[in-house]
């Protein structure tokens, strides 16, 4: 690019971030349609969905909130007003349980892409490992149909070719929907065709990177999370990643899978030697879960950890936040580890 262009390019950036309210919020792993039959008694999908409804209420109290009452995320909104409504809501990954056309329909009416104010959120959902894989697989074919239905309205600026991977810009931060993880070819171990085939999300995220002002604020969003303990996601894909995002300015990186409410950096240490230890690192963000773990064969379904497990970000002029919202008593995660998911920093 020219350098006329260049600074062009950098004094329109620095304007939109100037001006810059922006909020949405990231949950994962809803597992629509799970069966908990080991209980007793049985909890059974229409049980569970009903748990996802209630969940879906407990974040539809989100908007109006105030904000923690102390620490660096009360700072940093001070004088912003309460939480506000979402441009929407992002959902991680393992949308189903199985990828049944039975849970695919029951996923697409709970969490419509429209929303349904003021209870439910616009929704831009991504595929997972549950959730199946193949171009006929009805998830990922369900997925492309709301892409393509989301292009139209707006919300999405661009699709890849099957239409399966996307990406959106809200004033001015870019977004890029990879899902189950980015990659080009199967890992190792896997069929294409498979839930383990990426369907060139590689090429797409690379390619749009290329496509944007230099500088831009990039977000990575897909299903697998980017741990070097993972073998879900082979190191070898994990350092193909990293060449392709490492020049441009991606402020987080977002996922769920793992169930746990975290807040990391990639690329973790054994990864960060490998790849060649001196480049940049990242923040990442995975928001929990819907689906219950530790169920006990023969005793009661124990109901959800939370109320709700959702990420909340907030990106006011250059400054980038993010707090845990669970809906208990505090409201906002209230656990030991609360500080650690709590980030407040400036972004270019």
């Amino acid at each position: 690019m020219p350098l006329t262009l260049r600074l062009l390019a950098a004094l329109l950036l620095a304007s939109v971030a100037s001006a810059r309210d922006l909020t949405f919020y990231l949950v994962s792993d809803a597992h629509v349609g799970m069966n908990y039959k080991q209980c007793e008694p049985a909890f059974g999908p229409e049980d569970y969905n009903l748990n996802v409804v209630r969940t879906l209420d407990a974040l539809a109290t989100l908007p109006g909130r105030p904000w923690p009452r102390q620490g660096p995320l009360a700072e940093a909104m001070k004088g912003k007003g309460p939480v506000p409504a979402p441009a929407a809501m992002i959902v991680a990954g393992d949308l189903t349980e199985n990828g049944t056309p039975a849970q695919w329909k029951d996923f697409d009416r709970l969490f419509p892409w429209q929303g349904e104010a003021p209870k439910r959120f616009p929704v831009i959902a991504l595929a997972g490992n549950h959730d199946g894989g193949s171009k006929t697989g009805i998830i990922r074919q369900g997925l492309r149909e709301r892409n393509r239905a989301m292009l139209k309205a707006g919300l999405l600026s661009k699709v890849s070719e099957d239409g399966l991977h996307s990406a959106w810009v809200w004033q001015g931060v870019h977004f890029v929907n990879a899902n189950n993880y980015a990659g080009d070819v199967v890992k190792a171990d896997a069929k294409p065709g498979s839930m383990w085939d990426p369907e060139r999300s590689l090429a797409f995220l690379k390619e749009y990177l290329a496509s944007i002002p230099a500088g831009a604020p990039v977000i990575v969003v897909q299903h697998l999370d980017y741990g070097e303990r993972s073998t879900w996601w082979d190191q070898e894909r994990r350092k193909a990643f990293y060449e392709v995002i490492k020049a441009h300015n991606v402020i987080a990186l977002l996922h769920g899978h793992t169930h746990a409410i975290t807040k990391l950096t990639f690329p973790e240490d054994k990864d960060y030697a490998a790849f060649g230890a001196g480049g940049p690192r990242f923040d990442c963000f995975s928001a929990g879960a819907f689906k219950r773990e530790g169920v006990v064969k023969g005793m009661p379904f124990p109901g959800p950890r939370n109320p709700c497990e959702c990420f909340v970000f907030r990106i006011t002029d250059d400054v980038f936040a993010a707090g845990h919202f669970t809906a208990g008593p505090e409201g906002w995660n209230s656990t030991p580890q609360a500080e650690g998911l709590t980030v407040v920093k400036k972004i270019r």
